[in-house]
């Protein structure tokens, strides 16, 4: 019986918890919790009952069902009762770490018991010190007359290999003795360090701290061979040291122990970390830019922190050049800056203590910052800041979700961005709806640049996680609108694509464009099929069957994708799940052409779905459906789990209020 086949059998078994059967179906950690919910629900379960499992991409095993490495296992409900599960694991040979809170995973691992320092006994050894090395859950005692074997591990030029995992089972337990110490910084030992990583660095920091008399020569020959971090760079008290470092920071690496080391010696750390940017700028390569980057992080925090407030003081500083305040100013843009998002933040910081409003200086710089930008990016003869990093997916997502804010302050620097060379699917996706979505796009600036590279700029598979329909549907869309000739043959060029891929954005595009009343008769029964058979694109079939039915039927959308809800098959369920989803995202606002999910964690999609489900002009029984799905939403009882942005106090409270008020009157 393989490792996999045993663990799953046992967990079946236990007592007292389910276990959510781990599937390639399963993705993402989300997607494990929403599939315990619905097994409790299916087997009659109480809503308390205690669960784990992992999703596909958590999964250790190799393809032979053997536990090839660390298998974290999620879980929820009373933690204890999972760790009693997980620990009839432990006399098949596996040991259980982490776990010690409630959001902490716990991780299996397989375990051995070698009780002799002895080449025959390596393979089990490995597997040991694997164990005593994680440092998960303290890390775990170890096992009587264990400790005297790990240092004679140290001593054995047949186990050398082992010699880095053994110090540090060592190290971790304070353990490491003067005769320990001999062994790893002697000339073999310190060639059995050579592909040991971060360890060599922790022992070595930890000899110079223990002042071991090699411990000097050690740091010297780690500073040469590139690899002294910053617990030996900051213990090591030689001239050298400087000299490393900088070296290191060069590399991108261990920036703020340079900048430490300028100021220890008297230096000044702003001038220090310009001149590392210059020097990392001019000697180019395909990491400059994260490097100087790096290295701009590393000078604001030399302002007093890493806060707007500091990054604002930077801006204004004469020693820093204008182009590294360009990156500064970018970095600390990579999201949408809004004062009500940093009072958001605030009502649920553990952090804030009695007071009701953030600090007065952290308001101040929020509110002046989006100034400051593009000030600091005039200069430099550069546009307007679109407000948000369009390559950054949290910044595509909160500024869909504060959408009315980002296209208040920032429509300039959104057009500019959209004309940027070389921007990826997803990042002229989110562009287009924020600008089409707020009837911003104008055909002769905006669009016409694309007429010759939509195909391959526009029309390539689209990233499943952006919240933002295909670029080229929303190009079609915006052409279409603006009445341009080049909408027809766009839209047939897509149409008439065969790649599997681009299924669901062949059917979107038959819901976002109006073609005319014969079109879209055909284009309802072609899209039935897809919507209501539940197959790959059921989804955008969904919602564009509510685009057309709307106009068809010369309803409002919101009422067709409730109508169309209600015509749609029962069963399997997730057929009227996506007409309802689709009836949420055409409440949300914008071009209400996306809709590929219903997004837990945003309040903007729960205030969307508490409007649908209490419309009392439309059917209580698409109303009910539509509140089943925001009463998914975590925001109203779970806040601090919102995404992708949080939401003020009050707000959770109005939307509490407005989800009972519904409940109410739908009667639940």
């Amino acid at each position: 019986m393989s490792d996999r086949s045993l663990i799953l059998d046992t967990l079946r078994r236990a007592p007292g918890v389910l276990l959510v059967e781990p599937g390639p179906d399963l993705v993402m950690q989300d997607e494990l919790h929403d599939r315990a919910r619905a097994e409790r629900e299916r087997r009659g379960l109480p809503g308390s009952q205690p669960y784990l499992g992992w999703h596909a991409q958590a999964d250790g095993f190799d393809r032979f069902g053997a536990l090839a490495g660390p298998q974290r296992v999620y879980f929820g409900g009373d933690r204890a009762a999972v760790a009693r599960a997980l620990s009839l694991l432990e006399p098949h040979g596996f040991a259980v770490l982490g776990g010690r809170s409630d959001t902490e995973v716990f991780v299996l691992r397989r375990d051995a018991a070698p009780d002799r320092a002895e080449p025959a006994l390596a393979d089990a050894w490995r597997v040991r010190l694997e164990v005593l090395g994680d440092e998960r859950s303290g890390p775990v005692p170890l096992r009587d007359g264990e400790e005297p074997l790990l240092h004679e591990l140290l001593t054995r030029p047949a186990l050398r290999d082992l010699l880095a995992p053994a110090a540090r089972a060592l190290r971790l337990r304070d353990a490491l003795t003067g005769t320990d110490l001999d062994s790893v910084l002697s000339p073999e030992g310190l060639d059995a360090l050579h592909g040991s990583g971060e360890e060599a660095s922790a022992l070595v920091a930890h000899a110079l701290e223990a002042d071991h008399p090699r411990a000097r020569a050690a740091a010297t020959v780690l500073a040469e061979l590139g690899r002294a971090d910053s617990r030996v760079l900051n213990r090591w008290k030689d001239p050298a040291a400087l000299r490393s470092a900088r070296a290191a920071a060069l590399e991108g690496r261990d920036v703020a122990t340079y900048l430490d080391l300028v100021a220890a010696e008297g230096g000044d750390p702003v001038n220090a970390a310009v001149a590392l940017a210059q020097d990392i700028g001019a000697a180019g390569g395909e990491q400059a830019q994260a490097r100087v980057q790096e290295a701009a992080v590393r000078l604001v925090a030399r302002f007093g922190g890493s806060t707007r407030v500091h990054a604002l003081a930077a801006l204004g500083d004469a020693r820093v050049p204008l182009g590294l305040r360009v990156v500064i100013a970018d970095h600390w843009t990579r999201t949408p800056v809004t004062v009500e998002g940093l009072r958001a933040s605030w009502s649920s910081s553990p952090h804030r203590g009695s007071a009701a409003e953030p600090p007065p200086d952290a308001v101040e710089a929020t509110a002046s910052w989006p100034d400051a930008v593009d000030g600091v990016r005039a200069a430099a003869g550069l546009a307007p800041h679109p407000g948000f990093d369009p390559e950054h997916r949290l910044g595509r997502d909160t500024a869909l979700e504060l959408r009315e804010a980002v296209l208040a302050r920032h429509l300039d620097g959104l057009r500019a961005a959209l004309a940027r060379p070389g921007l990826s699917e997803p990042a002229l996706a989110v562009l287009l709806e924020l600008l089409h979505g707020a009837g911003a796009l104008r055909p002769e600036e905006d669009l016409a640049p694309f007429a010759r590279t939509w195909r391959k700029r526009l029309f390539v598979k689209p990233d499943t996680y952006t919240y933002a329909p295909p670029a080229v549907v929303t190009y079609a869309a915006a052409l279409a609108a603006s009445g341009a000739g080049a909408a027809d043959r766009v839209v047939g060029s897509v149409l008439g694509d065969k790649r599997q891929w681009s299924l669901p954005v062949r059917l979107l595009l038959l819901g976002a464009v109006d073609r005319g009343r014969d079109a879209d008769l055909e284009a309802e029964a072609e899209l039935i099929p897809h919507a209501h058979g539940g197959a790959k694109g059921a989804q955008a079939a969904a919602h564009a069957l509510s685009l057309v039915r709307s106009r068809l039927r010369g309803t409002p959308p919101v009422a067709a994708a409730c109508a169309s809800l209600l015509e749609a098959p029962e069963r399997p369920p997730f057929v009227r799940r996506g007409f309802a989803t689709a009836a949420v995202a055409l409440a949300e606002g914008g071009s209400g052409l996306s809709a590929h999910l219903f997004r837990q964690g945003s309040a903007r999609a729960l205030d969307a779905a508490l409007r649908v489900a209490g419309d009392a002009d439309l059917p209580e029984r698409a109303r009910r459906r539509v509140l089943d799905l925001a009463e998914e939403s975590g925001v109203p009882d779970h806040p601090g789990h919102a995404r992708p942005v949080r939401v003020h106090a009050d707000e959770v409270a109005r939307l509490r209020a407005v989800r009972e008020e519904v409940r109410a009157g739908l009667g639940d």
